[in-house]
């Protein structure tokens, strides 16, 4: 079953009472699972399943961000301006980096869809070597 964790969500999902199970094969896993047990999903929702109900959908294991850039940026001034911010955009003002000095910054744009945490994502990032 480990592969089908790595497929991720995709088409219909499959809801019962509070319970939505992913649109992939992993949700004829976890029937077959509980047909092994002499149990179906229904089991969980309603009043009948009241003390074992969950509520939720399941969440991706790995997901892509969408529209990543990386960009390395050179600073000597820990209290230098990098990047231009929207107030400069908006009253005009020009931004020309220098890009030069003995530090490293790092600038990063993504997009990730609900219930993914960019922090998750950092965490993933600066656990590699950067060179």
């Amino acid at each position: 079953y480990t592969e089908l964790l790595a497929e991720g969500s995709s088409g219909i999902n499959a809801e019962y009472g509070d319970i939505t199970l992913p649109g992939n094969q992993c949700s004829t896993m976890y029937t077959e699972l509980l047909t092994e047990e002499g149990m179906t999903m229904e089991d969980f929702s309603g009043s009948t399943g009241k003390e074992f109900n969950t509520s939720g959908v399941y969440r991706n294991m790995v997901v892509k961000p969408l529209e990543f850039d990386c960009q390395v940026l050179r600073y000597s001034n820990e209290m230098e301006k990098l990047l231009e911010t929207d107030l400069d955009r908006v009253t005009g003002r020009s931004f020309k980096p220098t890009n030069e000095g003995q530090r490293t910054a790092l600038h990063l744009t993504f997009s990730l869809p609900k219930s993914c945490y960019a922090t998750m994502l950092l965490r993933e990032i600066s656990r590699g070597r950067i060179e």
